[in-house]
């Protein structure tokens, strides 16, 4: 039985919105403020470094040593900033972790404390002569270059990448969300302080709060001391494709032991629509668990991939089955991925592969509320597509959803991409 968490939502000023979720479930508060922009070459790199600029200190604590210290002396509260991708939403993302007031030695109002550390962050970064601090943009320059170039040690999540680079080569979705080198050299102080002023201004901001507070009560700590100003953000619109003219086959080579097989596909649905559940049970069915026609069927049975899962991005509408196989191997792992894919359009589907992908999904659903970050990422992804549906909500709607529904869902799967990365 999932726990309920009553769920509301407020907007504070125009294009300001707080949701908080309310329970006693944890000892902790979480609250994350989310600046949503659209994804663009542009600016994607202007707002990753500002997110490890504004970490390195305020007008109050102009180091990340007196920034960290202030946050020892207050439990150790968590602080960070970083951006991330939501379909073709890149967000500008502030998080704080703090241990419930009632779990304090002295009873001090931590929370409020915290919200001030953040506001601080925020809205009172270190600057000189009216622009972030020189050796600061120089330092963080130098290690955002290095964390970009470290993304292709992961040869898993490079893959993944570069398929959906390839697939949706054009769109928003294509651009790296961390940045671009040659983009991240150009940036100077004045550029991304003006970036700063803009989105603080014309962004759309989500505010999310998970713990034992009141809805009100977290509205009224926000409006005090975070002070958003009314705004008409751009709207956001991802683009989601249905249709594919022509199936892109790419191979990229490296010097790697394990070929890396990255097959894209356009789902024909994405999170906006009441059909997404349904599609959610595909691909528990097809790919998403350890019960799954991948996994018993390719991996465990046939040993041709060493794994072999999809990997979903619904806000965007594209799945990337994700693989590692041996080199030799990869045309007969492809053949035998999509000969499930086959399967599953043609309705083989056991009464048991059925059933327990609807119970693996819905144990999924319920680990959702074990989590303060997942809770968070869940009502995020769900806010930017449009909806408020809770976990409790999604498993609720998998009792009706019948065997010819996930068939139905499958046979709107499109073919867009044929990726490997190999030797």
């Amino acid at each position: 039985m999932i726990i309920n968490m009553i769920f509301e939502r407020i907007e504070l000023k125009k294009g300001v919105f707080v949701s908080v979720v309310k329970t006693d479930k944890f000892k902790t508060n979480l609250l994350t403020v989310n600046l949503l922009t659209p994804l663009s070459a542009d600016t994607a790199s202007l707002n990753s470094l500002l997110t490890d600029v504004l970490k390195r200190g305020t007008v109050n604590y102009p180091t990340m040593q007196s920034l960290n210290k202030k946050q020892d002396e207050l439990y150790s509260l968590g602080l960070g900033s970083y951006v991330q991708k939501r379909g073709e939403v890149q967000s500008v993302s502030f998080e704080l972790s703090a241990i419930d007031d009632a779990y304090t030695f002295d009873k001090i109002n931590l929370l409020e404390q915290a919200i001030e550390l953040l506001s601080e962050m925020i809205f009172s970064p270190l600057t000189e002569n009216g622009v972030f601090l020189a050796d600061y943009v120089t330092q963080e320059k130098k290690n955002l270059i290095d964390n970009i170039k470290a993304q292709i040690n992961n040869k898993t999540s490079y893959a993944i990448k570069r398929c959906h680079e390839i697939m949706c080569e054009g769109e928003p979705f294509a651009v790296n969300a961390t940045g671009e080198i040659s983009q991240v050299e150009k940036i100077t102080p004045e550029q991304l302080y003006a970036q700063y002023k803009k989105v603080l201004d014309t962004a759309s901001v989500e505010v999310l709060y998970v713990g034992d507070k009141e809805a009100s009560d977290i509205a009224a700590l926000i409006t005090k001391h975070l002070p958003f100003a009314d705004r008409k953000p751009l709207a956001i619109e991802t683009i989601v494709k249905t249709s594919v003219e022509k199936v892109k086959n790419q191979i990229e080579k490296m010097q790697i032991s394990q070929c890396k097989l990255s097959i894209g596909l356009r789902i024909g649905t994405s999170l906006k629509s009441k059909d997404y559940i349904k599609f959610a049970l595909f691909n528990e069915i097809f790919g998403g668990s350890t019960t799954s026609k991948l996994f018993i069927n390719v991996r465990e049975k046939k040993s041709l991939c060493y794994y072999c899962s999809p990997v979903v991005e619904g806000v965007k509408g594209v799945m990337v089955i994700a693989s590692g196989v041996d080199a030799k191997n990869k045309d007969v792992a492809y053949e035998a991925i999509l000969e499930q894919l086959e399967d599953v359009k043609n309705g083989v589907i056991s009464d048991n592969e059925f059933n327990d992908a609807k119970r693996s999904l819905e144990n999924a659903y319920r680990e959702i509320t074990d989590s303060p970050a997942s809770i968070c990422t869940w009502y995020l992804s769900r806010i930017i597509a449009g909806r408020t549906d809770s976990p409790e909500d999604a498993a609720e709607c998998l009792d009706v959803i019948t065997k010819q529904d996930v068939v139905s869902m499958a046979k709107r799967l499109v073919l867009d991409t044929i990726y490997s990365l190999e030797a």
